[in-house]
């Protein structure tokens, strides 16, 4: 079957559409957990100051609401996809590698009270393994930035007690997550 030229720019404009859409969605997801980590580092640190016996609540409440959202999300996409890029299966597996690595630490580290007070920086750290490697695939450099920032972070949040990692978990999402997760949807708004 020959290929004429209408038939090549339909092609490429589907490549395109499949890229800002995958750009768009990574977006989505930064900017979802981003905001969850932040808004439950937040009201945690506020419910601490203020005395509150379970402040800790915060993150047994978000962070399930987040897995839910994300896996109806993903449910959705998963349906709507036509094609899968060599990209897709690549981030799939990060994705994957990711969650595995933080349901690890989220799960088994606090039943051992003796690293507890690590738990907020190892999961900064994992956090920005997962930017870093999430940047260079997809070329986004604030993505690598937020990274580096998110490591510095996690490095100080090793000598200070949990109401400054908690300020330092928002400060690190902010730079990591939101930022450029807003970043990210620009990008596909504009281009490619």
């Amino acid at each position: 079957m020959e290929m004429n030229e209408n038939k090549a720019l339909e092609i490429i404009e589907n490549m395109i559409s499949h890229a800002k859409r995958e750009i768009k969605d990574n977006g989505f997801y930064h900017l979802m957990w981003g905001y969850l980590v932040f808004i439950s580092a937040i009201t945690d640190y506020f419910l601490l100051m203020r005395g509150i016996e379970n402040h800790a609540l915060v993150w047994g409440i978000m962070m399930p609401l987040g897995g839910l959202a994300s896996f109806i999300k993903g449910l959705k996409d998963k349906k709507q996809q036509r094609v899968v890029s060599y990209i897709d299966d690549i981030m799939k597996s990060l994705v994957i590698a990711f969650v595995i690595s933080l349901l690890i630490v989220c799960l088994i580290m606090p039943m051992t009270a003796k690293h507890w007070r690590s738990f907020f920086p190892v999961l900064m750290v994992v956090y920005a393994f997962s930017l870093y490697v999430f940047g260079g695939i997809l070329q986004f450099k604030p993505l690598q930035f937020g990274a580096l920032f998110v490591w510095l972070s996690a490095g100080i949040a090793f000598f200070v007690g949990y109401d400054y990692q908690l300020l330092l978990l928002a400060f690190a999402v902010l730079a990591g997550f939101i930022i450029p997760g807003h970043l990210l949807n620009l990008r596909s708004n504009s281009h490619v």
